[in-house]
């Protein structure tokens, strides 16, 4: 394995773990899983990633391998390698890159996560073969990276392509950033949970309440989704509303940008029976004649590990 030239390292640096994995042109040979213990610092998260760099590299000289790469949730300069702002680290300003350069003496690039799981779709995945692409994960927020004349887009301060905070009603629902009417404070788990309790609260019967033994604060998505299999009206409506306004973005993103394929992932693609067709169906009625052509809406291919394998093509 040693002599094989294509080795790199992925990581998916999430607030609760680190994935770790020596990969080979989309295969991973070895991986390792460990708690990220962001409450230890920055130094902490730091010797995690080694000890798990460590794990899966084994008997293998380290410049037997091409480089390193990391997925991260938030702001990411990628030319730097610098975490700008990751909240669920509690990181700003944090040298991610070059601290790990330094450490293992390997070429290390860091990437914000979903741009990391754009690229392994770009690479390996749904996305391969294609100059025009967006990938959209769909979960706990709505997050999204995009490949525009085969490159993979960053902007001019490195957040182009924020899709989940454009604004689709300023007196919509309160965002987790603060802003209102922003298509995550509909379309993802949090939004489609908000929008439940908000019924509830209102008085509104469903199957939900007892589910939750009246307390409301406890809904979450799978339980919604377990309502919705029992043809619970609410639940039904709240999934469907997740397909009504990402089809109105997708819509406003094939006028904008004309992709041959937009990619979606996430934990909500397990409600995807229930919402692709309205999603279908709305963005069909908003968007332009001409760009309405051919299968405009896939799934990703690659779904726990995308951002691991990501961090790994981007030396492969």
């Amino acid at each position: 394995m040693a002599d094989n030239k294509n080795l790199s390292i992925g990581v998916d640096l999430g607030g609760t773990k680190v994935a770790v994995g020596l990969c080979n042109n989309g295969e991973i040979l070895e991986k390792s899983v460990l708690p990220t213990q962001a409450s230890s610092g920055f130094d902490g998260v730091i010797s995690t990633i080694l000890q798990a760099v460590k794990t899966v590299v084994g008997d293998i000289p380290l410049k037997d391998i091409r480089g390193l790469g990391i997925g991260a949730a938030g702001q990411i300069n990628p030319d730097s390698g610098e975490v700008i702002y990751a909240p669920n680290l509690n990181w700003e300003n944090a040298p991610l890159g070059k601290t790990l350069e330094t450490a293992l003496n390997l070429p290390v690039k860091v990437l914000n996560d979903v741009r990391a799981a754009t690229v392994a779709e770009q690479k390996f995945g749904n996305g391969k073969g294609l100059s025009n692409f967006g990938n959209i994960f769909i979960g706990t927020g709505v997050g999204s990276g995009w490949v525009i004349n085969g490159q993979l887009l960053n902007g001019t301060t490195n957040s182009a392509g924020e899709i989940g905070h454009i604004c689709l009603d300023p007196d919509g629902p309160v965002c987790g950033c603060g802003k209102h009417g922003c298509l995550e404070a509909y379309s993802s788990g949090t939004g489609m949970e908000n929008y439940v309790k908000a019924e509830l609260k209102k008085g509104r019967k469903s199957i939900i309440s007892e589910m939750v033994n009246n307390d409301i604060n406890a809904v979450r998505g799978p339980i919604i989704g377990k309502a919705s299999q029992q043809n619970d009206e609410l639940a039904i409506e709240a999934i469907k509303r997740v397909g009504y306004y990402l089809g109105i973005a997708l819509a406003n993103v094939h006028t904008l940008l004309n992709p041959e394929v937009v990619l979606l992932g996430g934990g909500m693609m397990a409600l995807k029976d229930i919402f692709m067709p309205v999603l279908e169906e709305t963005m069909k009625k908003h968007i332009l004649p001409v760009a309405n052509k051919g299968i405009l809406i896939r799934e990703a291919r690659f779904q726990n590990d995308a951002v691991l394998l990501g961090g790994a093509a981007i030396f492969a």
